[in-house]
């Protein structure tokens, strides 16, 4: 029940438990009937609830500390769209259409399947949180799903030009020559030591991963389990391996001093200089991608081919493998153009 009192210095100051929050309000006015109008402000704002930046800003002051360095961006990136998108609307007002209609509209100006899925999750985890701090009842989001027909981000493999000069390369920077031997992210490789490397067994131990910090680079685990993996050790690899003297157990492979990881300006200058001398164009991530259309070359089955990757989802080692059939079919029809004129 609200209180009325009259302060020492003439002022009235009412004080009442808000029944959404369980929070003390105090709400002070010069006379009795301000007190009222101002009251009957509360109320209505209350009835109202607070809005979708106001609840989104204090789901991300809470979220962000326990995020991962490389997720802050896309967090928040989503935050933002999202923001803007709802802005000052009541969470109570926001309902399931609403949400549909805002990431079809994501659609229809190009945003990848990638970008919005992330931005269904990020606008689900925030009506969650306002479900927990009880400014709604239900989750709208629960029951939207992402478009379907997206565009989903090309992947190409490097040409087989770069190819066939990254495998004679290694003694210009091993970076490359490891990527397409291997299949492995950037900082997997980055993260190699020599005590991972097996070889008696021809084996690669993959437990870790460089991520960078602005230029400051960190080690962490890998972030599903499938990225904790063993990865085949192929014999130009090792012979490659096995040419480098003093292969000190905890030193890194791709290293200035052996101690410590590159960082990402030494990264980006000693790759520059790579494709300076050599003429590749490729990324890293591209060389990735020509270790799977190697491998199903080779006839290594989908299943095979997303362990040695470490793909959390099958569904991902496809999109490859699809691509791939896809050129192989090209190809195919191509010489049989030639064979029938």
């Amino acid at each position: 029940m609200a209180k009325l009192k009259k302060r020492p210095d003439g002022r009235y100051v009412k004080t009442f438990t808000d029944p959404r929050t369980g929070k003390r309000v105090f709400i002070y006015g010069e006379s009795e009937r301000e007190i009222n109008q101002k009251m009957l402000g509360y109320t209505a704002k209350a009835e109202r609830g607070r809005c979708f930046a106001e609840v989104s800003d204090l789901w991300w002051e809470e979220t962000e500390p326990q995020l991962a360095f490389q997720s802050i961006r896309t967090y928040n990136q989503a935050k933002k769209r999202a923001d803007a998108e709802f802005a000052d609307t009541p969470l109570k007002e926001i309902q399931p259409r609403h949400i549909q209609l805002f990431l079809q509209k994501l659609a229809r100006q190009g945003y990848a399947q990638k970008t919005i899925s992330n931005q269904r999750m990020v606008v689900n985890l925030i009506f969650q949180y306002a479900v927990l701090q009880n400014d709604i009842v239900y989750n709208p989001c629960a029951s939207v799903s992402i478009p379907k027909n997206l565009p989903k981000k090309e992947r190409t493999a490097a040409s087989p030009s770069d190819e066939e000069t990254i495998k004679k390369s290694a003694d210009v920077w091993l970076f490359p020559y490891i990527a397409i031997m291997t299949g492995m992210r950037k900082g997997e490789i980055l993260a190699l030591q020599w005590s991972d490397i097996d070889f008696d067994n021809d084996l690669i131990h993959v437990t870790k991963s460089v991520y960078h910090e602005g230029d400051r680079p960190s080690v962490k685990c890998p972030k599903t389990e499938a990225g904790n993996r063993i990865v085949p050790l192929l014999s130009p690899l090792k012979s490659t391996f096995l040419s480098i003297p003093d292969r000190i157990p905890d030193h890194y492979i791709i290293s200035d001093d052996g101690t410590n990881p590159l960082t990402n300006r030494r990264f980006i200058t000693l790759s520059n200089h790579f494709k300076k001398k050599t003429g590749v164009t490729c990324t890293a991530h591209q060389l990735r991608h020509s270790f799977a259309t190697i491998a199903f070359e080779c006839g290594l089955p989908p299943k095979t081919v997303q362990e040695i990757l470490g793909h959390k989802q099958l569904s991902t080692t496809m999109d490859l493998y699809t691509e791939f059939r896809k050129k192989a079919l090209l190809s195919a029809a191509t010489k049989l153009n030639d064979a029938m004129k």
